[in-house]
């Protein structure tokens, strides 16, 4: 009885797939960007809360948590891709309290380290009707890098999108090694919901998983390893709906970087 409620699984999801792959590449790309941000040229906002844990052989050790936010445009072009530009900025916060964090304790090499502020962007790319995004080499640190989309949807109300990001970054320095980078946004949203074609965000929310090189401030020097965060969160509309611990954490530190949201992400 199992397998067969496997293969009939497998099935619905086979037929999701190839109506999938029926529907004109551009409009398949409008769903996902309905999705992960706005198709109406509004600013969407991406918020995700989670922890990040060293892995050192067997051991994972969490170390704080990350609290990301990811502003974003999307402009439709006449090819039916999508222009885009971002900006994130990330603060590094308490276990428990959510505090920003100004120094961690390495408990590796048991000493204070200064914690930044991080803000990356912004930072334009293309979206192709492929679903595949393309970036100029300034905006990838001069390496390779892969970012691409897949929408599907089962028997049910339940649409997923995913979002894929590879890189290696060469070392910036004889002595330090290369940055690897591979990140993965799943964001699930409602089939019935994305059918109105009226709307240009659809609601969802959203999981990351990423497994990254030790970020150089964390002085981890040769000791083997990776990092890899769990998060949640949703994509907004609206900026000014973001969750209070946010709030009060832009409010404090973040107006530097907000304050011109407008014109950083002006396409």
């Amino acid at each position: 009885m199992l397998a067969a409620a496997a293969a009939g699984s497998a099935f619905s999801l086979r037929t999701a797939r190839a109506r999938a792959d029926e529907i004109d590449p551009a409009e398949r790309l409008d769903d996902i960007v309905r999705i992960v941000g706005r198709a109406d040229g509004g600013i969407a906002a991406r918020w995700t809360d989670g922890v990040l844990s060293a892995n050192v052989g067997a051991e994972a050790t969490p170390l704080f948590r990350v609290l990301s936010q990811i502003y974003s445009r999307h402009r439709r072009r006449a090819d039916g891709g999508y222009d885009v530009v971002v900006l994130e900025l990330v603060y590094f916060t308490d276990l428990q309290t959510r505090q920003l964090l100004q120094t961690w304790r390495n408990p590796f090499i048991g000493q204070d380290v200064p914690v930044p502020q991080t803000t990356l962007g912004p930072t334009p790319f293309v979206i192709r009707p492929s679903l595949v995004a393309e970036r100029a080499a300034a905006f990838s640190a001069g390496a390779k890098f892969e970012q691409r989309y897949d929408i599907e949807s089962a028997d049910g109300d339940d649409v997923w999108v995913t979002e894929a990001l590879d890189s290696v970054i060469p070392p910036p320095a004889d002595s330090l090694p290369a940055f690897g980078f591979h990140e993965h946004f799943t964001f699930q949203a409602s089939r019935a919901a994305l059918a109105v074609r009226s709307r240009a965000h659809v609601p969802c929310i959203v999981q990351k998983s990423n497994v990254l090189s030790y970020r150089p401030w964390m002085l981890m020097g040769d000791r083997p390893g990776t990092t890899t965060t769990r998060a949640h969160g949703r994509v907004l509309d609206d900026p000014a709906r973001l969750p209070p611990t946010f709030l009060a954490l832009n409010h404090e530190h973040g107006r530097a970087v907000l304050d011109g949201l407008e014109r950083q992400l002006a396409l």
